[in-house]
Parts: structure tokens; C-alpha cells; sequence
């Protein structure tokens, strides 16, 4: 997988570095994650009108129709669609991150079995991924993928480059020499388990980071490995999430980052406005 990744940089590389003038005609639709090596290299010879990011959003109203039209037409599913509570509950996992591996059930017990266990290709996957995490980056995912397990509300690109200089075990907690020169690379630190997408919801905090990018897990089941016991037992345990441990540690991390500042530094109503964030970040 790396070869092939590193192949299609190279690529791209050349393209932009001299053979596009010799092929005016050639037209290509390449499509990728958010991958930042190939990201970067894109960014250089593609316009901004010519990208589409798909939203998680929008993939979601997709899903749910799929899955609509599945239980609707499928006849090995046709059976679990009479109980209307049961069909919700299918619509629901599927919808947040179970794949379809519910024809081979026969009865109610392994259908909630089979709903709430993921593919093992899926977890296998996963593991992958965090055991290749680099070992001087793995305590900056560790973080990241903290805070957007835990977060309960959207993270900002700026943000995520500081939540990396935050070490709450040191005083002060908050190293400024840690923050990401380039935030993006936080798309490289934890590959492809994290993505950019755009925020539309409006936001009522006046000193909030304005910037509309924003930070999230991949998808769903990401959350759902990274919180779940599977984790403990295998190669990328330390990236394991207990929700008391996170919470404290986040909190812990908004007081280290905050003690940074001098009093006098601080926006006139900034302690009122902290708490009210503090709050949300954690989740009440």
C-alpha cells in the first residue's frame, strides 16, 4: 500500500513539475481520501472550482436511501422489516457504521448480535492503520483522535493544531514549539482515519475560530473501534479511549492550555465565554 501511494505522488508530481503542457487534451478524474501527500500535490494543479469534497452529510442522506431501498426489495431482509422497531434499529447501525451482514441471521438474537459487531476486515483495518502511525507521532494522534472521539462540538483545523502541543503530565501543559506549522498535517499524523469537511452550522460564540474547516474522524465506526474493548487485546491497544479518562484529560487541557495567558491578556467576558465551551467541548 505504501509503494502504491508513493506511485501515485510520483505521478502527480510529474505532471505538475512538466508534462502537462506536452497534453492539453488529456482531461482526468482522479478521485482519493484526503490523503495530504496527494492532496498537496493536487492543490497545485487542480482550481478550486474543479474539486468537489464529498460531505459526510450528504453520503449519509445517500446511505439512508440505500438502505431504504434494501429492506424494501431485499427478500433475505424483507422478513426483519414487519416489526417497525426492529426495522429502525437495522436502519439506525447500518446507518452509523454496521455493514450488511444481515441475511445469514435467523433469529432476533443474532440480528442484534450481527448489528452490534463490526466485520473483523473492518477492525483489521483499523489496527493497520494506527500500527503504522509513526512512533514520534503517535502521542499527536493519541491526542487528535482524543478530542474528536470526545469532542461534542466541531473542531477547527487551527484548533487541532494546537490540541497537539497540549501535555497536561508537563507545566506548563501547553508548548507552543509542539503547535503544527501546517495544520493539515494532522491528515498526515493520523492518515486516513481523520478528514477536512466544511461546517455549516451556524455558531452563536463571538470569539470563536471562525474558519468553516473543520476536523473529524473518517466515519463513525472509527469512534466505535477506538471506544470499544476489541482494541485492548490487540497491536494498537495505546490508542484505546475510556470516555472518564478522555473527559478529564480534556478538560485538564482546556485549563493547561488557558493558563497560559496573562490576565490582562485575556477578551473582556473570555472566562465567562471559556465555561460556556468548556461545557459543550465535554459534553454535559
Amino acid at each position: 500500500m505504501l509503494a502504491f501511494k508513493l506511485a501515485i505522488s510520483t505521478a502527480l508530481s510529474m505532471w505538475s513539475s512538466g508534462f502537462r503542457p506536452r497534453l492539453q487534451n488529456l482531461h482526468l478524474l482522479v478521485t482519493s481520501r484526503r490523503e495530504r501527500g496527494i492532496e498537496s500535490t493536487l492543490e497545485e494543479i487542480v482550481e478550486d472550482q474543479s474539486r468537489i469534497c464529498l460531505q459526510s452529510a450528504l453520503v449519509d442522506k445517500d446511505i439512508q436511501r440505500y438502505i431504504r431501498q434494501r429492506l424494501a426489495t431485499d427478500k433475505t431482509l424483507q422478513k426483519w422489516t414487519k416489526d417497525d422497531g426492529v426495522r429502525q434499529e437495522i436502519k439506525s447501525v447500518l446507518r452509523d457504521g454496521a455493514n450488511g451482514i444481515l441475511a445469514k441471521c435467523r433469529n432476533r438474537a443474532t440480528l442484534r448480535k450481527a448489528l452490534a459487531t463490526l466485520p473483523p476486515t473492518l477492525d483489521q483495518t483499523y489496527e493497520r492503520i494506527l500500527s503504522a502511525i509513526s512512533e514520534a507521532n503517535s502521542k499527536y494522534a493519541i491526542r487528535i483522535l482524543r478530542w474528536l472521539t470526545f469532542s461534542a462540538r466541531p473542531l477547527s483545523v487551527n484548533k487541532i493544531a494546537e490540541v497537539v502541543a497540549i501535555d497536561t503530565k508537563r507545566d506548563p501543559a501547553f508548548d507552543r514549539d509542539e503547535v503544527l506549522e501546517d495544520p493539515l498535517d494532522a491528515l498526515h499524523i493520523c492518515s486516513s482515519l481523520v478528514t477536512i469537511t466544511v461546517n455549516n452550522e451556524h455558531d452563536d460564540y463571538k470569539l470563536e475560530d471562525v474558519s468553516r474547516e473543520i476536523v473529524t474522524l473518517a466515519h463513525y465506526s472509527v469512534k466505535e473501534y477506538l471506544i470499544s474493548d476489541r482494541i485492548w487485546t490487540r497491536e494498537a491497544a495505546k490508542y484505546g479511549m475510556r470516555d472518564n479518562v478522555c473527559h478529564d484529560a480534556i478538560v485538564r487541557s482546556c485549563l493547561g492550555y488557558l493558563l497560559q495567558f496573562e490576565q490582562s491578556e485575556l477578551h473582556p467576558g473570555f472566562l465567562q465565554l471559556f465555561v460556556r465551551q468548556l461545557d459543550s467541548v465535554v459534553g454535559s
